[in-house]
């Protein structure tokens, strides 16, 4: 089968590691997407070697060649993963209505694509739809719908239009509010949804350097829904030495598996947030090993063996 051909714009978000830079751009080529906005930092002046490693890195990034408009946003001075994706995403939504946001480790199928292209036509006039996500935290066995309205988003890979980012506010004025919304009623398992407010809470705080945070909070501030597929159509292949928060190469969520989307994307059943599965999402998303498997872990490295375990997949 051929590669399926995008008629979204793509942004491309990329830094220092030509690796996996290479690898998500050999997709985005493949897909051929009508234009192009990449968006880099800068190498941070007390690193050494990273101005070569960033320079490689916006090579890849122009090896267009297929008809595209491509638009080069690179930073003269480092700004930091927080400005940098932030300014760049706010600027590129000057240009476009919509976009798909890849960032260098987030590794797409052909089927990402088609999912995206399908559920922007599906929802483009639907003010309540604020994101489309590529990654699945939920891949049931026989699933009987390709996708749900979930209540918060996930950022490995996903698509959104300019309504939906206008008003996004770094400085999570909103907050607050949200997060008293989010104590009264949880979102996941009580432990969770603890986990969940304390990383958000210590954005707000300025104790992580992160927009993704910021964003989460402005979705969940409008009320927005996400969706999200059942089936993974991205990859992240950034875990380990070199990420900026995705530190851990044995994390569950590294270097997940593809899913091949069926040819027909059947709708989801309701147009309201499916709270059962956001629940689920949110608690698959924080997933850790418990005790058991942490010492089951430990014996499979001492013994050369593979185990990674992951979060439990529903049958339907």
């Amino acid at each position: 089968m051929n590669p399926y051909n995008t008629t979204s714009p793509v942004i491309f978000c990329i830094f220092n590691r030509p690796e996996t830079t290479q690898r998500v751009f050999n997709e985005i080529a493949k897909a051929k997407p009508p234009e192009l906005y990449v968006v880099a930092d800068a190498a941070r002046p007390q690193v050494q070697g990273e101005a070569e490693l960033c320079q490689e890195c916006r090579a890849i990034a122009e090896q267009v060649d297929w008809p595209c408009e491509v638009t080069l946003d690179y930073a003269e001075d480092n700004m930091g993963c927080k400005q940098r994706i932030y300014s760049g995403i706010s600027n590129a939504f000057k240009q476009f209505e919509f976009a798909i946001i890849l960032e260098d480790d987030c590794l797409p199928s052909s089927d990402f694509f088609r999912f995206v292209d399908t559920m922007r036509e599906r929802y483009q006039d639907d003010q309540q739809v604020m994101q489309i996500a590529g990654t699945a935290f939920i891949r049931p066995l026989e699933p009987k719908e390709a996708y749900y309205r979930s209540a918060h988003p996930i950022i490995w890979g996903w698509a959104t239009w300019r309504r939906a980012w206008e008003g996004f506010d770094l400085s999570m004025q909103t907050w607050p509010a949200v997060k008293q919304e989010l104590e009264e009623k949880p979102l996941g398992k009580r432990k969770h949804n603890s986990r969940f407010l304390r990383y958000i809470e210590k954005a707000y705080q300025g104790k992580i350097s992160s927009w993704a945070y910021p964003y989460v909070s402005h979705v969940l501030s409008k009320h927005g829904h996400c969706i999200t597929p059942l089936y993974n159509l991205i990859s992240n292949i950034g875990f380990g030495e070199g990420a900026t928060h995705t530190t851990s190469s044995s994390n569950a969520h590294a270097n997940q598996a593809l899913d091949a989307l069926p040819i027909t994307i059947l709708p989801s059943k309701s147009e309201k947030i499916d709270t059962a599965r956001s629940g689920m999402q949110l608690n698959n998303g924080l997933f850790r090993k418990n005790f058991l498997q942490k010492r089951i872990y430990r014996l499979s490295k001492l013994l050369n063996c593979s185990y990674r375990p992951t979060p439990s997949r529903p049958k339907n």
